[in-house]
C-alpha cells in the first residue's frame, strides 16, 4: 500500500528531474512560485485554524447542548461534505458579485472542511462520559475553564487528525480555489499542464505540495504527540437542552448548506435550457440526471468499501506503540491526500501504460487512485478512535485467553465502530465528487455527476449543471443518514 501511495510522489521527482537541475532551480526561484507558496500556505493555515474552531464548536455543540434532534442536527451539520467546492464557489459566486480572491477561498474551503474536525471530535465526546467535567464545574471551573481542562484533552488525537486532513485538503484543492479566482499551487499545476508541452514546471509544483504534505504531516504527529486519551469510554447522552447551540448549528447550516443550494435552485429557475413546466419536463430531467446518479453513488460505494478494508489493518499497524516504521508508514499514506487528483491519475497513467496496460481505463486503476488521494479520509478517524481505547480493555480481553485476532474482532472493532462508519462516509462522499482523476482514469463510456457538472459549467450552461450540482448533493448526502445515528448512545 504505501509503494502504491508513493508512486505519483515518484512520478513528479522523474518527471522534474528530468528537465534537469538548472530548469528546477530556475523553476523554484520564480517569483510566481513564491507568490503561490505564500498564497498555499496563508490559505491552508487561515482554513485549518477555523475548521478546527468551528468543528469542535459544534461537536461541543451537538453532544453537549443538543439532547432532542441530535440526529437530525449531525446529518445537516455534516451535509456540507456533499457539497464540492467549486459547486459552493459557484453557488456563492452566482449571490454575489465580485465573490472572488482569498476570503471567498477561504469561506467555501472551510464549510467544506470543519466537518473533517467535526465528526471525529463528536465521535469521541458521545463515547465518553463527562465525570471530568462534572468534577470540574463541581470546583468551580466555569464553561471555557472546563473544556479546557476536562474535555479538550480527550479531543487531542481526533482534533490533531482532523485538523491534518484539512490542511491536506486544502493544499490539494483545485476547484474551489480555481472558481474563486485564488491562485494556488494546485492551480498552477492545472495550468503549466495545460499551457505549455514541457510539464516539467507542474512536475517542480508537485514536489513543492509533496513537501508541504510532509511537512504537515510532521507536524500533526508532534502536535498529537503519544499520550493517552483522558477517561475510559463511557456512554452517556446530554442532559442539558441549549436555544443557543441550537442557534449556533443554524447559522453554520444555513452558509454551508442552504445558502449555496438556494442559490442552485435560483439559477435553474432564470434558465432557459432547464424547462420545468409540466410533469414531462421533469420526467425528463429525471430519465437524464437518474444513469449519473447510480453511476456515481456505484463508484462511490465500492471504492468506499475497499478504503475501509484497507484502512483497518494500517490503522492497527500505526497505532500505539509508536515506531520510526510505522511513523514513515503514516507520512507516506498521507501524501496522496495532499496531491492534485490530476497529478495522481497522471502518475498511474505514466505506470500503467509501462507496467500494467491491461488496466488503463479500467474501474481497477480507478479505484486504486481513490484508494491514493482518500485513504487518509477514512484513516484519520479510525486511527483517532484506536488511539482513545483504554489499554485496560484489550489486556482484559487477553487475559481471558482471547488471542491478538480474537481481541480485534471482538473489543477493539466493535468500540471504534462510529469511527469507522465516520471514515466510511466520509471517503463516500469524497470518492462521489472527485472530479480531475475521475476525468481521466474512468472507464471510457462512463460519466458521472461531477464529471457532466464541470462541463456544463464550461459550457456556461450553467442551469443544466445546477440541476448536476443538487443531484449530486442528494447522491452524497445518503452516507450522512447512518453516519449520524453512529454517534449517539444507545436508547438516545
Amino acid at each position: 500500500m504505501t509503494v502504491l501511495v508513493a508512486l505519483p510522489a515518484v512520478y513528479l521527482v522523474i518527471r522534474a528531474s528530468g528537465a534537469g537541475w538548472d530548469t528546477v532551480e530556475a523553476s523554484l526561484l520564480r517569483a510566481r512560485t513564491a507568490d503561490l507558496a505564500v498564497n498555499t500556505v496563508q490559505l491552508a493555515v487561515a482554513v485549518t485554524a477555523a475548521s478546527v474552531i468551528l468543528g469542535v464548536a459544534m461537536a461541543v455543540c451537538v453532544c453537549r447542548g443538543i439532547r432532542r434532534g441530535r440526529t437530525l442536527a449531525v446529518a445537516l451539520l455534516a451535509a456540507p461534505l456533499a457539497v464540492p467546492s467549486y459547486v459552493s464557489g459557484f453557488a456563492w459566486g452566482r449571490m454575489f458579485s465580485g465573490f472572488e480572491g482569498f476570503p471567498a477561498a477561504v469561506l467555501v474551503l472551510i464549510m467544506a472542511c470543519y466537518p473533517l474536525v467535526m465528526l471525529p471530535a463528536i465521535a469521541v465526546l458521545s463515547a465518553a462520559g463527562r465525570s471530568a467535567e462534572d468534577v470540574a464545574r463541581t470546583l468551580g471551573y466555569g464553561p471555557l475553564r472546563t473544556f479546557l481542562w476536562a474535555t479538550a484533552p480527550r479531543l487531542r488525537t481526533a482534533v490533531a487528525g482532523g485538523a491534518l486532513l484539512v490542511a491536506l485538503y486544502t493544499v490539494s484543492d483545485f476547484g474551489g480555489p480555481a472558481i474563486v479566482r485564488y491562485e494556488v499551487f494546485t492551480v498552477g499545476i492545472y495550468n503549466a499542464y495545460n499551457g505549455s508541452v514541457d510539464r516539467s514546471l507542474a512536475a517542480v509544483y508537485g514536489c513543492v505540495l509533496v513537501v508541504i504534505a510532509l511537512v504537515l504531516a510532521l507536524s500533526e504527529r508532534l502536535a498529537r504527540g503519544d499520550h493517552d486519551e483522558i477517561g475510559a469510554p463511557e456512554r452517556r447522552p446530554a442532559s442539558s437542552e441549549s436555544p443557543v447551540a441550537w442557534l449556533c448549528v443554524t447559522a453554520t447550516v444555513t452558509v454551508g448548506l442552504f445558502a449555496p443550494i438556494w442559490s442552485l435552485i435560483s439559477a435553474i429557475r432564470t434558465s432557459q435550457r432547464v424547462p420545468m413546466s409540466s410533469v414531462a419536463d421533469v420526467k425528463d430531467l429525471l430519465v437524464w440526471v437518474w444513469p449519473l446518479a447510480r453511476n456515481t453513488f456505484e463508484i462511490a460505494m465500492i471504492a468506499a468499501a475497499v478504503i475501509v478494508v484497507v484502512s483497518v489493518p494500517v490503522a492497527l499497524f500505526i497505532r500505539r506503540p509508536r515506531t520510526p516504521l510505522s511513523g514513515a508508514v503514516e507520512v507516506t499514506l498521507n501524501l496522496g491526500f495532499a496531491l492534485p487528483g490530476i497529478a495522481v491519475a497522471l502518475a498511474l497513467v505514466f505506470f500503467g501504460i509501462r507496467v500494467l496496460p491491461e488496466l488503463y481505463l479500467t474501474t481497477t486503476m480507478l479505484t486504486a487512485a481513490y484508494l491514493i488521494l482518500f485513504l487518509p479520509v477514512c484513516l484519520g478517524p479510525l486511527r483517532g478512535a484506536f488511539d482513545a481505547i483504554a489499554p485496560g480493555q484489550e489486556d482484559s480481553a487477553r487475559t481471558l485467553g482471547a488471542g491478538y485476532l480474537a481481541t480485534i474482532a471482538r473489543v477493539s472493532l466493535p468500540t471504534v465502530t462510529p469511527a469507522l462508519v465516520a471514515g466510511a462516509a466520509l471517503a463516500c462522499l469524497s470518492v462521489a465528487k472527485e472530479l480531475p482523476a475521475t476525468l481521466m482514469l474512468a472507464p471510457i463510456g462512463t460519466r458521472t455527476l461531477a464529471t457532466d457538472l464541470w462541463s456544463l459549467n464550461n459550457d456556461l450552461r450553467y442551469g443544466q449543471a445546477a440541476v448536476l450540482g443538487l443531484a449530486l448533493i442528494v447522491v452524497t448526502s445518503i452516507p450522512t443518514v447512518p453516519l449520524s445515528t453512529r454517534f449517539l448512545p444507545r436508547g438516545e
